[in-house]
């Protein structure tokens, strides 16, 4: 997807606009854009369009903002009658367009108040409030320089419904996509005993594999892969502290493929070998042997834990 962003406090120059009407079989002819970008409101579709190499279809209550330097042009008859709203204005000196983006990874700073941000395409649920703007500024004379000036003004107000509608997806789309990584770190944790693979973790969440590595990266941090073996080996460190199993033992019941996997990554990770690792917290923990209950431990591991005759409760005086 494709924005236009620009300052909130520059005003949009209006030129022309109108509401076009057609019968089925009707196709845009072409036309080429010079300095000017027009925005067309489908309110009965759908519109087949062309803009350079990218094919649209505009269904009703859709928005389709076309550039400047650009040819559009009709790519099939609209199959119904159509209606639409087109406008032409010329947007601000410092309009920046930011390309193939998911809207997830717009940059904090685009949902401040600073500036607009304008979607190429986008769906309203209701057109109400854009159509009474619409309405207001068609039936401005902008002949006249007061007139012009509220035309202006009308147009940018339509601009800054757009950029809040487009604000508010975006937040709703980020805490839906928090929410699912959420959702699947809590799945891999009651899931490390199988070793998920990337595939299984954004099948749980109905995901593309891609998306959904760079969604959880952005979301936690680190690759869904890095969270999977960092939990593996914050399991066996508690293992290590906790229990009296042997190193193999602790291998197998924090999941790792083999014991010499287990050791290299472990190193890797703590800087130290897992007996070196036992010997520092040996005594640090010895009055303290709760597990955290967030940890995926072996049910049939928990009868190991020194010290503790209730597992997950300190113990009763």
């Amino acid at each position: 997807m494709n924005y236009y962003r620009f300052s909130i406090n520059d005003i949009v120059i209006f030129m022309v606009g109108g509401v076009f009407t057609a019968q089925k079989g009707w196709k845009h002819n072409p036309r080429y854009h010079q300095g000017d970008y027009e925005l067309i409101i489908c309110t009965k579709g759908p519109l087949f369009i062309t803009v350079g190499d990218q094919d649209y279809r505009l269904a009703s209550n859709e928005l389709l903002l076309v550039p400047p330097y650009a040819l559009m042009k009709g790519s099939q008859p609209s199959p119904n009658d159509i209606e639409f709203y087109w406008l032409h204005f010329i947007l601000p000196k410092d309009t920046q367009l930011v390309k193939n983006i998911d809207p997830v990874e717009l940059s904090g700073d685009d949902a401040g108040a600073s500036r607009l941000l304008i979607p190429e395409k986008i769906r309203m649920a209701n057109l109400d409030q854009l159509l009474i703007l619409s309405h207001q500024l068609l039936n401005t004379d902008i002949q006249n320089p007061y007139d012009r000036k509220t035309a202006n003004y009308l147009a940018t107000m339509m601009l800054l419904e757009i950029s809040k509608l487009t604000l508010s997806q975006l937040t709703t789309d980020r805490t839906s996509e928090a929410e699912r990584i959420s959702r699947v770190k809590e799945w891999i944790r009651t899931n490390l005993y199988r070793s998920p693979s990337v595939l299984d973790m954004a099948n749980e969440v109905q995901l593309n594999p891609q998306y959904f590595s760079r969604l959880f990266k952005r979301i936690t941090g680190i690759p869904p892969k890095k969270y999977l073996l960092q939990l593996k080996l914050q399991t066996a460190q508690a293992l290590l502290i906790r229990t009296s199993l042997s190193i193999k033992e602790i291998s197998d019941n924090a999941y790792f493929e083999n014991e010499k996997l287990f050791m290299r990554q472990f190193k890797q990770f703590t800087g130290v070998t897992p007996s070196e690792y036992r010997a520092q917290f040996d005594q640090i923990y010895h009055n303290n042997q709760v597990i955290s209950p967030t940890l995926p431990i072996p049910e049939a591991i928990t009868k190991h834990l020194k010290d503790v005759p209730d597992f997950g409760r300190a113990p009763k005086d």
